[in-house]
């Protein structure tokens, strides 16, 4: 994967790579799979996508705090309900 990521990044820096020309040159060039350089010369990003086992699904969860207080509370409840007899 990182051969690609280089040829990209590579196609991106140089300016003479922005013709068609010199773009399909250096991908036929590369050390490329076959099925990566038809997705880059076809421009498909969704072939080139499962070719690279992209994942772009990202999930995140928010979860509010609990609030101290209360279990203090419910602590604190607890010994009173214990009734104490003296004799």
């Amino acid at each position: 994967m990182s051969s690609v990521i280089e040829l990209l990044e590579q196609m991106g820096q140089n300016a003479a790579l922005q013709n068609q020309t010199s773009f399909e040159q250096a991908i036929e060039q590369s050390d490329l799979s076959d099925n990566l350089k038809t997705s880059l010369l076809n421009r498909d990003d969704i072939s080139l996508k499962r070719e690279l086992d992209v994942v772009p699904d990202v999930v995140c969860a928010f979860l509010p705090a609990e609030d101290e207080k209360e279990e203090k509370k419910e602590k604190d409840e607890s010994p009173s309900e214990k009734t104490d007899v003296h004799n």
